[in-house]
Formats: C-alpha cells, sequence, structure tokens
C-alpha cells in the first residue's frame, strides 16, 4: 500500500518505546500514509516489534540499513524505498498526536510556497534546563523567515517533527553521511535553496529526551563539528564570500569562527568587542576595535553576531538593527 505521505522511522535499539510510537503514527487521523521503519543495527528486540505490528498492518514496512551509515543512511534508505509525495519523519521513542499529519499536509497543501512543515514540540524526560530551553527556541520559530535567520544559532527545527516535499528533499540531494549532524546539515542545504519553512505552532510532537541522545554521545555533533559546519556553509553565502565579514565578541567563540572563515578563504575584516582590555589587539590579523566604531567601521562587510554570554544574542540583534543591517542578509546571529 502506498499512501500520499511516507513516514520514515529509523530504528536502533529501541524495543522500549518502539511500540508506542508506531501506534501513534497508526492512530493519525484523517491522512492518506505508508509507515517505514528503517532497522539500523538493533541488537535487541526492535526488529520483532516492528515486524509483528507490519503483520497486522499493511500500511507498516519493515527495512534495514547499514549500521555504519547511521540515522542519516537509515533515512534515504527509507526515502528511497518509499513513494509518497510528502516524506514524514518520526523517532522510535516519540510520540505522535493524532492529528499531527493531517495539520501538517494542510498546511503543505495550503501554501504551494512552503516546502517543508514542522509543528510544535513537547518535550518529555527533560535532562536539564539546556534542552528545555531549546525547545522553547524552536517552537518560538514559527515564520519561514524567523527559521531562516536562526539557521546558525541552532539546529532550527527538531528534525522529527517535519513533513517535506519530497521533490524539495531530492532537489537538494536528500539525506546524506556527513562528519557533522545530518539534520543540521540537511536543512542548511534547504535554506541555502531558499526552501520555506512553515510550522504549526500546536504542540503535535512529544520529543523524549534521554541520556543517549546522539547529540550528546555522537562525535558528529561536537562542538569542534558544529563549528566546522556552521562556517563551511557562511563560505558558501555569496554576501560572505566577496564582502569578508566583521564579528562581533572577540572571545572563544568569535576566535574559533575567524580561524575557520579564514581557512576557507573568507576575509575576516575585524572583530568589535566591549571588553577594554582586547580592543586594539590583532586576532588573526585582524583588527579589535572598540563600540564606538560599530555601524561605520567594516560597514561593506556582513557582521556575524558571536557573543556567547547570556543576552549577548539580543543586545547584537538590537545594535545591527539600530546600525541599519538586516538580519538574513548583512546580519546572521551564529551562536
Amino acid at each position: 500500500m502506498t499512501g500520499r505521505v511516507s513516514v520514515i522511522l529509523p530504528v536502533r535499539n529501541a524495543e522500549e518505546t518502539l511500540r508506542a510510537a508506531l501506534a501513534s503514527v497508526l492512530g493519525q487521523e484523517g491522512a492518506d500514509f505508508d509507515l517505514w521503519v528503517v532497522v539500523n543495527g538493533s541488537s535487541d528486540r526492535s526488529r520483532d516489534i516492528a515486524e509483528a505490528v507490519a503483520g497486522e498492518d499493511r500500511r507498516v514496512r519493515v527495512i534495514e540499513s547499514a549500521p555504519g551509515d547511521g540515522v542519516a543512511g537509515a533515512m534515504q534508505a527509507g526515502v528511497e524505498s518509499s513513494r509518497g509525495e510528502i516524506v514524514a519523519r518520526m523517532d522510535a521513542d516519540d510520540l505522535a498526536h493524532r492529528d499531527r499529519l493531517a495539520r501538517q499536509v494542510a498546511m503543505l497543501d495550503a501554501d504551494p510556497g512552503l516546502g517543508v512543515v514542522s509543528c510544535g514540540v513537547e518535550l518529555l524526560d527533560a535532562r536539564g534546563e539546556g534542552m528545555a530551553r531549546y525547545v522553547e527556541w524552536v517552537n518560538s520559530l514559527r515564520t519561514p523567515e524567523k527559521v531562516a535567520r536562526a539557521r546558525f544559532i541552532e539546529c532550527p527545527v527538531i528534525q522529527p517533527s517535519l513533513v517535506m516535499r519530497r521533490a524539495v528533499l531530492a532537489e537538494c540531494g536528500g539525506y546524506r553521511v556527513t562528519e557533522w549532524a545530518e539534520d543540521h546539515d540537511l536543512f542548511l542545504r534547504l535554506l541555502e535553496r531558499g526552501v520555506r519553512f512553515g510550522k504549526v505552532p500546536e504542540r503535535l510532537l512529544q520529543w523524549r529526551d534521554h541520556p543517549g541522545r546522539l547529540t550528546r554521545s555522537h562525535p558528529a555533533y561536537h562542538e569542534d563539528q558544529v563549528w566546522r559546519m556552521k562556517a563551511h556553509y557562511l563560505v558558501r553565502l555569496p554576501a560572505v564570500r566577496e564582502r569578508g565579514v566583521a564579528i562581533c565578541g572577540a572571545g572563544p567563540i568569535g576566535k574559533r569562527l575567524a580561524r575557520l572563515l579564514q581557512a576557507g578563504g573568507v576575509r575576516v575584516h575585524g572583530f568589535f568587542e566591549v571588553n577594554p582590555r582586547r580592543i586594539g589587539e590583532r586576532i588573526h590579523d585582524a583588527e579589535v576595535a572598540g563600540p564606538e566604531s560599530f555601524g561605520r567601521r567594516w560597514r561593506e562587510a556582513v557582521l556575524l553576531g558571536a557573543v556567547g554570554v547570556a543576552g549577548g544574542r539580543e543586545r547584537v540583534r538590537d545594535l545591527a538593527g539600530a546600525a541599519g543591517y538586516r538580519e538574513g542578509d548583512d546580519f546572521w546571529s551564529v551562536c
């Protein structure tokens, strides 16, 4: 059976939560879908559970992917095996509200200009304030413009909350195995191509936090790889390549980013800094200037906000706006 929506659910050792996740998908109302469970190197009963459910519901298919390819390989295997014109994402330890697919597909149908639609997320079993703050931030990005502007801050979409047009996914090369996080990499490629992201604001996905989450354990999510990824996609922006950058913040974040951008051939004109001990220094052969010249000096460069302290992003954003910078054009927040 082929549905209009193909739900791809990768699974690796999720026997305790898989059955509930599958039930939440199969209980969707008002949606025409099939469900592809992609077993990715499980050593527990995950495959047995998936096959038992598939034996009871012809909408479910079970396939395998190469364990070494991880989530990205599993997702791409599911995409290539399925045929639905819309691809939806689901995780083996999450729960979908019964109206999730119908609501998200309806938004896609109502606006042909959207390529991706996510939904609000409720965090389950939160392990620390950091993840809770991240979820609230993602939930606040409710327009295509906000998602696009936030792309270099953190991953602006929680991957298992999305549905997307198959054609849009294919045009950007699909999921790929990379040295950094596969979800953020995909979204950066989509946004680079001008794909617009919508959001159903209601919290239609329960997203489970747990100690084994890849963001905590996999090398692709290590801080070094995150910054390599950000620099890689910043370098690909025509304005950055042609005009160079000025960086707000001469601390560890700004220094690291400057080094990576210079390695990619980008000119770093200089840094803006409020710490008087740093003003007048040279970092990676670029001058550190004080705040009094902000908005006038290096005005031709693309401005990057790299102040990592609490409230720093908002302060730089306010200053940039007052100086005439346009976020998402000649100004980007990167942390």
